[in-house]
């Protein structure tokens, strides 16, 4: 058996015609003349179930594993990968996290909570969070339905450019963080780079794409899908960025939690229990036992090897901590 050692997975770059080129800030090796909207830091997708890349699964960067897909690892290793954390029902990664670049809006979308999944078994509950990497200035996103507006005020907008008068707009921020539940109608506005972490699914539904405002192509609405799927009451306030190093924990839901450290030149303290866990330098690099990782680097931490890991943030460096389940 090889050895399992913290891994770097190379990237899947999707190519969307909201994207931009920023990416390139962030260690993506961009092809030219196109722009690129996403980054697929740690994937591992069926590919029958994804039609935004060619290839969903991310595969080992370097070293010993080179050219493994996370898959393969769950297969060879079992839970020295995972820990204590179950595989998803098709045996794959329990985590998509990605980096997205919004040079305009993003479709006002929605995905899908367990009670639709229930009722709707081909569709892969999908809930996520936004990390704000960047922000340009005056930029913006659309999370949740303004109060009072019911499911037939949406459904009297879907498709049109009044879609945008129900929703609530909320200044972007660098550093701020937003949780987003599976239900919640949201759009990430044009000017911001966010983390996405989330659980694994590409199940999105349409329900306005701004094509009057950008010339798009047109891209197909899901529009009585996405008004079935909507949870009306849902938000999202944010968690605003503190000014001091130190860690704070983001969100502990059941699939997921994140942690943020912001660095002071020293070590930090990470979760030492044997489970895996998800490392993602949003700000400056970080040195992961005595090896300096760039900007941009998403690692993957085996539990077997998670409780030794040492982690050397330069001052001002912010670094996401992410792991499955609830953290205690």
């Amino acid at each position: 058996m090889t050895d399992l050692s913290p891994l770097i997975m190379s990237p899947v770059l999707a190519v969307k015609p909201w994207g931009g080129r920023r990416l390139s800030d962030y260690g993506k090796d961009l092809p030219k003349g196109e722009w690129i909207g996403e980054s697929w830091e740690v994937a591992d997708l069926p590919a029958a179930a994804v039609t935004t890349v060619s290839d969903p699964r991310s595969r080992v960067a370097a070293g010993p594993n080179a050219g493994k897909t996370l898959r393969d690892l769950i297969d060879e290793f079992g839970a020295d990968l995972l820990g204590s954390a179950p595989p998803t029902p098709e045996g794959g990664f329990p985590l998509l996290v990605k980096l997205l670049d919004a040079r305009e809006h993003l479709s006002v979308q929605v995905h899908p909570d367990a009670e639709y999944v229930a009722a709707h078994p081909e569709a892969r509950l999908k809930a996520e969070s936004w990390y704000v990497v960047e922000a340009a200035p005056n930029s913006h996103l659309y999370l949740g339905l303004r109060e009072g507006t019911t499911p037939e005020d949406l459904a009297s907008r879907a498709g049109t450019a009044a879609t945008a008068g129900v929703l609530n707009r909320t200044p972007a921020r660098a550093g701020d963080f937003h949780h987003l539940p599976a239900g919640l109608v949201h759009a990430l506005g044009a000017g911001v780079l966010v983390a996405e972490v989330q659980t694994p699914s590409d199940t999105t539904f349409r329900i306005y794409d701004w094509e009057d405002r950008y010339r798009r192509p047109h891209r197909q609405m899901h529009i009585h899908e996405a008004l079935e799927a909507v949870r009306p009451d849902l938000t999202s306030q944010p968690d605003p960025r503190p000014e001091t190093p130190g860690t704070r924990e983001l969100v502990k839901s059941t699939h997921y939690w994140i942690r943020e450290h912001r660095g002071s030149g020293e070590f930090i303290e990470l979760d030492q229990r044997d489970e895996l866990r998800v490392l993602m330098a949003v700000t400056g690099g970080a040195s992961l036992n005595n090896e300096t990782h760039p900007v941009g680097t998403t690692v993957v931490i085996p539990a077997a090897v998670a409780a030794r890991a040492e982690v050397e943030l330069d001052h001002g460096s912010v670094l996401l901590e992410i792991g499955l389940g609830s953290a205690e």
